[in-house]
């Protein structure tokens, strides 16, 4: 019994002894893979290395972003108004850092409000989230409301941080600021009344918007870059008309918007100052069976016909929507070069397009619209029709200082998975994978049982 006894000791000393030793490699292992999983996260944290996931690319820097801020050539300061640790402070942080691996010329300090109060007062901020964005030349206050944009129909959530900052920056580094006037006096469009949301989507590009009167005057503002007429029921007088001509023919810049055709309508003076730069406008109201809204054949959405000013709403798809448009042709006795930018399925033109290179490298320019209502604030905002005054101050300007980079959705998208595709998530996740794990795991149980 006793030779026995003793057998066994060694025996079970040495199934210890492996035990111990399986124990301690294994032990070992995860230490080391604990550990290089830590090391792994503390290289990627500190370096710059980083992958943005997200559908529309939330936490980088658009090519046309990026492109601007290359040309930034003297310090902008930014200061943002908000508490350091909230949500969208941390994006605009992270979009911050963005810019300034582009340009170290751009700064950025976070200020919390609360703690000082100073400051709120220096600036006049009057809500969170506002960017007060600096250089020497001038400062641009970008508020909460440029940043951050709510859809009320669908509540979708849009970040417009990289194009309103990016924007302001641009604004406050250039050398000078385009100015646009909007012609009242006629019965056209008031700024501040039926052009607001027009104006105010202008001054966030940057552009000083104004009003001005040709009544008890007998010349145009001096600093007038563009001037728009935008649905004029009277008719101008052959002075105020010899004004505008005076000013096109210098390398002046318009748009001129009529409005849908009216029997017994009295605009004799504008349509031939139309006429001989190029534009014919016809007294109809167009219909288009094929390309309307929602079955109304009047109220129109127009074909593009390429060119610089619907570049960009040609590109994305973005239609744009025309109520009731009067029908435009070419003049083909004038000198001017022109082209048809809108047109009805049946290549009939909504809106033309006209220049003219001049000594000095100047150009007179001047675009024709066939409608003034889609600019009105009821429809400005509908599908891409704001975008056909952004890229006409393209056309007219070459303005590199104007950026056009798309709202990002916070808005998460759902996978959706057709029958097959969730037969085989299901199959790979519930049962292939637990399959496999039990088979495996059985494996070395057995194995190890063995030893």
């Amino acid at each position: 019994m006793a030779s026995v006894a003793n057998k066994e000791v060694p025996m079970n000393k040495k199934k210890f002894q492996k035990h111990l030793k399986y124990g301690t490699n294994s032990a070992i292992f995860t230490i080391a893979v604990v550990g290089a999983v830590i090391l792994i996260n503390l290289m990627l944290s500190s370096s710059k290395i980083k992958w943005d996931l997200t559908r529309d690319k939330i936490y980088s820097l658009s090519e046309q972003g990026k492109n601007a801020l290359k040309n930034v050539n003297e310090e902008v300061k930014i200061l943002f108004f908000a508490e350091p640790t909230d949500s969208i402070a941390m994006d605009v942080n992270e979009l911050y850092e963005n810019m300034h691996n582009v340009n170290d010329k751009i700064s950025m300090e976070i200020i919390n409000p609360m703690q000082n109060p100073s400051l709120v007062n220096e600036y006049q901020i009057t809500s969170m989230y506002t960017s007060v964005v600096s250089s020497d030349k001038r400062t641009k206050q970008v508020p909460a409301y440029d940043l951050i944009r709510t859809n009320y129909e669908t509540g979708e959530q849009y970040f417009d941080g990289e194009g309103a900052l990016i924007q302001a920056i641009l604004d406050v580094t250039a050398e000078k600021q385009t100015k646009i006037y909007i012609m009242e006096g006629h019965g056209e469009f008031q700024k501040n009344n039926d052009l607001s949301v027009l104006s105010s989507l202008l001054e966030q590009k940057g552009i000083t918007v104004e009003s001005y009167s040709l009544t008890g005057k007998n010349k145009l503002p001096d600093d007038a870059d563009i001037l728009y007429i935008i649905g004029p029921q009277i008719d101008y007088t052959v002075d105020e008309i010899n004004l505008l001509k005076d000013y096109l023919n210098k390398g002046g810049k318009m748009v001129l918007a009529f409005n849908h055709y009216t029997e017994g309508e009295n605009l004799k003076n504008l349509k031939e100052l139309s006429a001989i730069y190029g534009i014919n406008v016809q007294d109809n109201i167009l219909t288009d069976p094929v390309r309307n809204y929602s079955g109304d054949e009047q109220t129109l959405i127009p074909e593009y016909v390429y060119h610089d000013i619907i570049e960009k709403l040609e590109e994305d798809k973005i239609a744009t929507i025309i109520p009731k448009a009067r029908e435009l042709s070419v003049n083909e006795n004038s000198d001017m070069t022109t082209n048809i930018i809108l047109q009805t399925s049946e290549a009939r033109p909504i809106a033309i397009a006209a220049e003219k290179e001049l000594d000095g490298n100047q150009k007179t320019q001047l675009l024709v619209i066939g409608n003034s209502f889609f600019a009105h604030d009821q429809v400005i905002g509908l599908a891409g029709n704001s975008e056909i005054f952004f890229g006409a101050l393209k056309w007219f300007s070459a303005d590199s200082s104007i950026v056009d980079i798309p709202a990002k959705t916070y808005t998460s998208e759902p996978i959706v998975l057709v029958g097959s595709q969730a037969i085989l998530v299901f199959g790979v996740t519930v049962l292939l994978v637990p399959l496999f794990v039990f088979i495996f795991g059985g494996m070395i149980y057995f194995r190890r049982r063995s030893l």
